[in-house]
């Protein structure tokens, strides 16, 4: 009987995109955003009677050593990553490797993925994983793994930070909580990880935090909860820890993270976040349109004005990151002139846009489908942030790819953005003396510029370093980016100096969607401009079922999982 003993754990490369920052990398001398998660905890819940290696394509290229190592092969990719891991996964097939799949696209499109693979190991992997490593030790394993149970996310182990060069990443991710209370039509955590949010306890999450200190890493950490105020009860126990937590070591650690835009109701909430060291938060603003927000069930958006309760949230002292979203059914020719006008008012700087999509799984996917206007996709990669989408939307095509062009140019356009930044700072509190604005000022350099990892000797940089380092930073850039970058760091020194080191990483962001955009979004968008009206295949629309059963969470979780 074969022994798998060895086990390599691949993370595909990711394309290009806005999220990736392709183009700062090199600035910053890091290689990857941040490394996966999944297969850190996968890691942790594997025996120490394995051996593991963990390649992160983004970071380190797949070499034939690494194949030839391996016993078997562990995948986990998103749906963007969908070509570059069917390339790997042959290659390991090739080699006659046991290649296993999980992650969120093969657990949401299992059809597509089991012709690449050995095994699947689909949905939540605290249950599915020892389940397939039980049946590997016989000899005798099934081609899939899946459960709709929720697994007790209290009984997870500590991510395998240890495999990782912590060095190579902007940040490193953590989780406190899986799913999401909330009904989005377009949004795949409710499928995925369902409705009733599951936390860890503060003691845990306070474990993985020691565990991340003692690779000595320093820096930013962003919590990848997709509404890490699902259970506003759970995440009001942890802020006081996390908070007490961070003092007793220094504060080594800024956090940033996801929610939903009814935390500018709570106060206490807010407050005890910027306590704890949050620094920014991404919010699904999504769109002005009331209308349209209703109709993809973005309820908790409509209550009150938008734009208040983003300026409430940054008054508070957090930045404001953004999502934003053009083609709903509800959505007129005047929506890329409303989008435009909010993300200026609000002063958000990172507004990530892109026509609506229908990613698998999702009620949108479902309604779409059933109405005939759903399109054949071969490689979802990054069409939404070219101006495609996989559906038929109520804009025409091409007027949809005119505005969405219009307004990456404007957002994305240095003067613009760095405008944005600056008012967005402004809007963060001050330091009511010299003093406390100088404690901002060093705390702020500490996480944003001592980004160091590979060893508990991590060090503060000294002064001089970091004027170094600063001027190196600036003479990176190209001159006709220099020219506006100038302007913008001279307004910081005048406005609000002490927010100086934050503004590095808005820098970096908008150097990099700038040239995205140029250098990618607006010739795709031109190029598919240039076409003949192309003729769009629609996926075969299946029976009409009751209303109720599109936006019953449950079935929708435990559909084709049995």
């Amino acid at each position: 009987m074969k022994q798998y003993k060895r086990m390599l754990m691949v993370y595909p490369k990711f394309e290009a995109s806005y999220w990736g920052m392709q183009y700062s990398l090199p600035i910053i001398r890091r290689k990857s955003l941040m490394p996966p998660l999944g297969l850190l905890t996968i890691a942790g819940l594997t025996p120490d009677t394995y051996e593991i290696r963990l390649v992160d394509m983004n970071t380190t290229p797949l070499t034939a050593e690494d194949i030839a190592w391996a016993d078997m092969v562990l995948f986990s990719a998103m749906l963007v990553q969908k070509v570059a891991l069917m390339k790997a996964a042959e290659r390991c097939r090739e080699a006659g490797k046991l290649v296993v799949f999980g992650g969120p696209y093969p657990t949401a499109c299992p059809e597509e993925c089991h012709p690449y693979c050995d095994v699947m190991v689909l949905d939540e992997g605290e249950i599915t994983w020892p389940m397939f490593l039980a049946d590997i030790q016989t000899g005798r394993y099934r081609s899939i793994y899946r459960s709709p149970e929720k697994p007790d996310i209290t009984q997870t182990p500590v991510p395998r930070f240890d495999l990782l060069n912590t060095s190579d990443y902007v940040s490193i991710p953590i989780q406190f909580s899986r799913g999401c209370p909330f009904l989005c039509e377009f949004c795949d955590i409710i499928v995925l990880f369902g409705r009733r949010p599951r936390t860890k306890t503060p003691a845990q999450l306070l474990k993985e935090l020691d565990a991340l200190m003692a690779t000595g890493y320093r820096g930013q950490v962003f919590i990848v909860d997709d509404n890490f105020i699902g259970n506003k009860k759970k995440v009001m126990e942890l802020l006081p820890e996390l908070t007490k937590w961070n003092r007793e070591h220094g504060n080594p650690f800024s956090y940033g993270t996801e929610a939903s835009v009814n935390l500018a109701d709570d106060p206490k909430l807010l407050s005890a976040m910027v306590e704890a060291n949050f620094i920014f938060v991404f919010l699904g603003i999504e769109t002005p349109s009331a209308d349209s927000l209703k109709e993809t069930r973005k309820h908790q958006n409509v209550n009150g004005s938008l734009l208040e309760r983003v300026v409430k949230i940054q008054n508070a002292g957090l930045v404001v990151y953004g999502g934003f979203i053009v083609g709903f059914d509800n959505d007129g020719p005047d929506i890329f002139d409303r989008q435009m006008e909010f993300i200026n008012e609000s002063a958000i700087a990172n507004s990530m846009i892109g026509p609506l999509m229908a990613l698998p799984g999702t009620p949108l996917y479902t309604r779409m489908q059933q109405e005939g206007r759903l399109l054949e996709a071969t490689d979802y990669g990054n069409w939404y942030e070219s101006g495609y989408t996989n559906i038929v939307t109520k804009l025409p095509r091409r007027e949809l790819l005119i505005g969405h062009k219009r307004i990456v140019e404007t957002i994305y356009d240095p003067p613009n953005y760095f405008e944005r930044t600056l008012r967005s700072f402004q809007r963060l509190p001050r330091g009511r003396t010299r003093g406390d604005r100088w404690r901002q000022f060093t705390w702020l350099v500490k996480t944003q510029l001592s980004r160091s990892g590979g060893g508990s000797d991590a060090k503060k940089p000294s002064p001089f370093r970091v004027l170094k380092g600063l001027i190196d930073f600036y003479r990176s850039f190209p001159l006709e980016f220099r020219v506006h970058l100038r302007k913008f760091l001279l307004d910081v020194l005048r406005a609000c100096p002490e927010q100086l080191p934050r503004s590095l990483s808005f820098i970096c962001m908008g150097y990099h969607c700038y040239e995205y955009t140029k250098s990618y979004t607006i010739p795709k968008i031109d190029e598919a401009l240039a076409l003949p009206e192309p003729q769009l295949q629609t996926v075969a629309a299946k029976p009409a079922q009751p209303k109720t059963a599109l936006y019953d969470v449950d079935q929708l979780v435990g559909a084709g999982r049995n």
